[in-house]
């Protein structure tokens, strides 16, 4: 039976019961540590031999680390010429253990073969629908990739902007995952999501725009999604929070909507929030465009520097919270077919919460992750976290579920 979606205040009083009445299932003690630390860990991938790929945007080194050895082996260097990145940002499933990074700076992508050596770049130019509203179509050019398959095809999502009639951009209140083949180069439009309010903010005209994406309230709710390896596409739903699957051929399934307790927003909320905002824009990268008589120029950094000013209090505060906190790393799709979700608790909760979501869409149960601890990524039978000591630096750590507690239902 599928339960339509109520408004979250209807909900307070409707279900006085939590989603889960169960004890969170404990997080295994990490089994590897590796002692050389990082300074930010945006994106990781395991290898078929247990090595690992790490992307570090804010030193901008691709590292390929071996926990089994202690050691580490810096891939490439920072540049635009051959075998050379400018932001190492994204990694990138490719068959043949192959990893594609993503390098904004340089709108290419480093094709990085097993043995963690670059082998070739290429871009990617394929048309794709734009967002909602008239206007001229956007190009996946614009978009960062956000996952790829175990076929190597590549998942997008619209810029949270659309282009006017007149070419200025505008504010959308929604985008849309496309595929993109790259051996048919062909682009399947595949779900449309909701974005937030004032996701993203356009300011001037003609030559001079300013655009800032995703300053958004953090509690305001937004579609979330994650692709498994075999093509499957969960997109998570915050109205009701069920799940919608696109199968690897294109068809659709919903979910039933899965029970929550709303959560009211508090002043120790909005003042937890705040403290948050302020300390996750250091590793937020702002990358600015000109266009001028020579082309065009980017350039790119992270955090905001370090003489700039606290930003301004948010004042359009929603009265509840979500049912997930919004952003991609509050969604996985763990090769072993079950999603997590990252919940959201009232202030001062300890530790993260994750729903671990079976194929049928429901919770099968909770995990907490500890305080410090942060999860980066998934492998074979693996759990990646880093945890900061007290200078923020991050120490990569590889969890393995020997006990089997973190495994769904069976399928």
């Amino acid at each position: 039976m599928h339960i339509r979606p109520i408004p979250y205040l209807a909900l307070l009083s409707a279900l006085p019961l939590a989603l889960s009445a169960q004890q969170p299932r404990a997080f295994p003690a990490p089994d590897k540590t590796f002692d050389e630390p990082f300074s930010q860990v945006g994106a990781l991938r395991e290898l078929s031999n247990g090595r690992v790929l790490i992307a570090d945007m804010r030193d901008k080194v691709l590292a390929l680390v071996d926990l089994a050895a202690a050691s580490s082996t810096k891939i490439g260097r920072e540049g635009s010429g051959p075998a050379e990145y400018g932001m190492p940002m994204r990694l990138l499933t490719a068959p043949g253990d192959t990893t594609l990074l993503y390098d904004p700076l340089n709108q290419r992508y480093l094709a990085i073969g097993p043995d963690g050596k670059p082998t070739s770049t290429f871009r990617v130019e394929a048309a794709a629908p734009a967002n909602r509203g008239d206007g001229p179509r956007l190009t996946v050019s614009l978009s960062t990739p956000r996952a790829a398959d175990a076929r190597g095809r590549l998942y997008f999502e619209s810029p949270g902007f659309s282009q006017g009639p007149d070419g200025a951009p505008r504010s959308a209140d929604s985008a849309v995952i496309t595929r993109y083949d790259r051996a048919s180069k062909k682009t399947d439009t595949l779900a449309w999501v909701k974005l937030p309010k004032n996701n993203t903010q356009v300011s001037g005209s003609g030559g001079n725009v300013r655009m800032m994406v995703g300053g958004s309230n953090p509690l305001t709710p937004r579609d979330e999604w994650a692709v498994f390896p075999d093509g499957r596409v969960a997109v998570v739903r915050a109205a009701d929070y069920h799940v919608d699957w696109i199968m690897p051929n294109g068809t659709r399934q919903s979910s039933p909507a899965m029970r929550f307790t709303p959560i009211r927003v508090t002043d120790a909320d909005k003042r937890e929030e705040e403290a948050l905002r302020n300390k996750n824009r250091q590793n937020q990268m702002m990358m600015t465009v000109e266009n001028g008589p020579n082309g065009t120029r980017r350039n790119m950094q992270m955090g905001p520097g370090p003489n700039a000013p606290p930003l301004e209090p948010l004042t359009d505060w929603p009265a509840v919270k979500p049912p997930f906190r919004q952003g991609q790393a509050s969604v996985w799709a763990r090769p072993n077919g079950d999603l997590w979700v990252r919940r959201l608790e009232p202030a001062g909760a300890k530790g993260t919460l994750y729903d671990v979501i079976n194929a049928q869409g429901a919770v099968s149960f909770q995990v907490r992750i500890p305080d410090g601890i942060t999860l980066v990524g998934f492998g074979n039978g693996t759990i990646y976290t880093t945890k900061a000591d007290e200078d923020d630096l991050l120490y990569l750590q590889r969890h393995r579920d020997t006990e089997r507690r973190l495994i769904g239902a069976a399928r």
